[in-house]
């Protein structure tokens, strides 16, 4: 079987490429970048492409069986989606696995969200069959704010509401295994989990993980924004401004039905949030004893 990927650089590709390689199928990477293209074992077969010139994908799809679909947050992602099916729709393949959000569903106001819902809905249309995943809030969000956090302040503002996590680890276990057992066929799948801390409790475990106190300084979504808005594009600084505006307000439970369905493609059950945080501080630990070693 020829997998054929988008997102190999991403979180979620990097953990599904080597699941992928152990699996013994065959792998196809379409990247835009030649330096990641060569970063990648030499039997791993790569094909520059770039999804706002649809015309270099044609190449990408040839001979593929699978496709996994992950379109990067861009002002521009809902345009590289339905393109990229309308080339997927020439000459289809078997199966693909887009990774959307359930987001999508729940808050299709935020911009990422909603342009998600509309592929989703052109996936439906293609006829190619498929499988659609919807994760909540990845666990390894949290890594960007790794000075932050070991500085002793969780600053994202969730709210006092439940907010469900998934790790991205096991987005890619349950994508793999949509891609070569071609499970869950034109299902729509959450991928949570049941560990849902809110602001609070989020800090609360980092100081437990980390060992000395983590505070939650509950900013408001535009006290976020604004503390980040040099490090990131405005029009990413709103979408998550918008995006932390609905946690504040609704948060996002999860329930224990919800994830009835995700026991097909990950039957051993997700990672906690809890485990998370305590893996990734000792990680954080350990490189910050290794720079002290003359």
């Amino acid at each position: 079987m020829t997998v054929l990927i988008f997102g190999g650089s991403g979180n979620v590709g990097r953990a599904l490429i080597p699941i992928l390689y152990a699996s013994g199928a065959k792998i196809r990477v379409a990247t835009r970048s030649t330096a990641y293209a060569a970063s990648l074992p030499d039997d791993i077969d790569t094909v520059i492409a770039d999804m706002d010139d649809p015309s270099t994908l044609r190449s990408a799809f040839k001979g593929v069986e699978s496709v996994f679909l992950l379109i990067a947050n861009s002002p521009m992602e809902t345009h590289q989606g339905l393109s990229t099916l309308a080339i997927a729709a020439e000459s289809p393949p078997r199966h693909i696995v887009y990774l959307s959000s359930d987001l999508a569903v729940r808050a299709p106001m935020i911009p990422h969200a909603g342009g998600k819902f509309a592929i989703e809905t052109a996936l439906r249309a293609s006829g190619i069959a498929h499988t659609i995943l919807r994760p909540t809030y990845f666990a390894q969000n949290d890594l960007v704010q790794k000075d932050v956090i070991t500085a002793g302040a969780y600053a994202t503002p969730l709210g006092p509401h439940p907010v469900a996590r998934i790790d991205t680890r096991d987005v890619a276990l349950a994508a793999a295994t949509a891609l070569v057992d071609i499970r869950a066929k034109n299902e729509v799948i959450l991928l949570s989990s049941l560990d849902a801390p809110n602001g609070n409790e989020t800090a609360a475990l980092w100081s437990i993980a980390l060992g000395h106190a983590v505070i939650y300084p509950d900013l408001t979504p535009e006290e976020f924004a604004n503390s980040i808005e040099t490090m990131v594009p405005p029009w990413l600084d709103f979408d998550l401004m918008i995006m932390h505006r609905w946690f504040k307000t609704n948060g996002h439970p999860i329930n224990q039905e919800d994830l009835e369905a995700q026991a097909a493609l990950l039957p051993q059950g997700p990672r906690s949030y809890r485990s998370f945080a305590e893996e990734t501080a000792n990680t954080w630990q350990s490189e910050t004893q290794s720079h002290q070693v003359p």
